[in-house]
């Protein structure tokens, strides 16, 4: 059994006191008590969207684990320098130093005690006190469990952030809850919204119209195999949020959606908005349930006109044409396809349901179509509107 010494240092410096021991967040005692001085020590601790863990190393009474693992997946790059005996960590608002040996580090900026020290692991990585990694990612309620030899902490952060630089600034997105930020230069980080959402594989594209509206489109990629799409489009004008849409697909939705007669497009698969270029002010609204159908929980736009829309359903996946006037429905599939591909836009589901139909351009009352069909090949196809 390890000595109630050997106990009051699994955490901190032998300075420490059993009884005062606390997490991170100076709230939380850490409880010990006895462990089998001959048992493999673990470690797991929470982060954004569940755990990460594994064996740590006792060492002279201190728990270590190798951190290289848990700060890159935190987003943190790790480097060593030219004499191989110091590691630097730096990501997103967040940098931190340990030197093979030393017992002090350097954690954003300031000098800390680490409360142990560092050492090489055999995959090129540095076995840090656990202590110090929990107060490093500003997790908190650290402890071990008796009955595992496990050590646990909680609410880690991650610093995984995906970004983009426009007009001089740098456009920040926090992956674990999708918090804006822009920064230019040496200038003051500022937060833009909170979309208190997660990403995984996102990607941002930033234009600014003609009427000095900024407009960020965020395209996230989720779930496994990652066939479900998110677009978030967001609307600021003199750095305020003006307007929000949030449309999620799972199957396609490629069409890139252009500017109307002078109005932003924003859609969440049910409501289309006009929005003024200039203003941010709503000049209409499209009720696209109403115009598709109750019978598909979403449309993505393909094509819109004064007189038309061109809607495909996220389930069905079959391009409609709306006469915007009367309302009228047409399904183009049993219009333009021969009978095998309208058998194959029915009844397919590999990649995706619906037709293969591609909206491509319209010149006068004619709508012209590439049709990509696995079975009939490339074609080139026009419907005539009125026919």
């Amino acid at each position: 059994m390890l000595s109630a010494v050997m106990l009051s240092m699994l955490l901190l410096p032998t300075s420490a006191s059993a009884s005062t021991l606390q997490s991170n967040s100076e709230h939380e005692t850490v409880s010990l008590t006895s462990a089998s001085n001959s048992s493999q020590v673990y470690y797991q601790f929470g982060i954004p969207g569940g755990t990460v863990g594994g064996p740590a190393v006792l060492k002279n009474g201190v728990i270590y684990v190798d951190v290289r693992g848990i700060a890159e997946s935190a987003g943190l790059k790790m480097e060593w320098d030219k004499s191989g005996e110091r590691a630097l960590f730096k990501g997103w608002t967040k940098s931190f130093a340990v030197r093979i040996g030393s017992q002090n580090g350097v954690l954003d900026g300031k000098t800390v005690a680490l409360g142990g020290s560092p050492f090489k692991s055999k995959e090129d990585g540095i076995y840090v006190p656990a202590r110090f990694i929990v107060k490093a990612f500003e997790g908190s309620n650290l402890h071990l469990d008796p009955k595992t030899n496990t050590l646990l902490a909680s609410d880690l952060k991650t610093y995984n952030v995906f970004t983009e630089t426009y007009g001089g600034r740098t456009y920040t997105l926090i992956k674990a809850n999708g918090d804006l930020y822009v920064s230019q230069g040496k200038d003051k980080v500022l937060l833009l919204t909170s979309l208190q959402t997660s990403f995984d594989w996102a990607g941002m594209q930033i234009d600014k119209t003609p009427g000095g509206l900024l407009v960020i489109t965020i395209t996230d990629s989720f779930g496994e195999p990652h066939i479900n799409t998110r677009v978030v489009t967001l609307v600021f004008k003199n750095g305020a949020l003006l307007r929000k849409a949030t449309f999620a697909y799972q199957f396609r939705g490629d069409a890139d959606l252009k500017p109307f007669d002078d109005n932003l497009l924003l859609h969440d698969g049910n409501t289309l908005r006009f929005v003024q270029d200039g203003t941010g002010n709503i000049t209409a609204t499209l009720d696209l349930l109403k115009l598709g159908g109750k019978e598909d929980d979403a449309y993505y736009i393909e094509a819109i006109d004064n007189d038309i829309l061109l809607l495909r359903g996220n389930q069905k996946g079959l391009l409609t044409l709306i006469d915007r006037k009367t309302g009228k429905r047409t399904l183009l599939y049993e219009e333009l396809l021969t009978a095998k591909d309208q058998k194959y836009a029915e009844n397919n589901d590999t990649p995706y349901k619906g037709d293969t139909l591609k909206f491509v351009k319209r010149s006068g009352d004619k709508l012209y179509f590439l049709n990509d069909s696995p079975l009939t090949g490339k074609k080139d196809l026009i419907y005539t509107l009125g026919q």
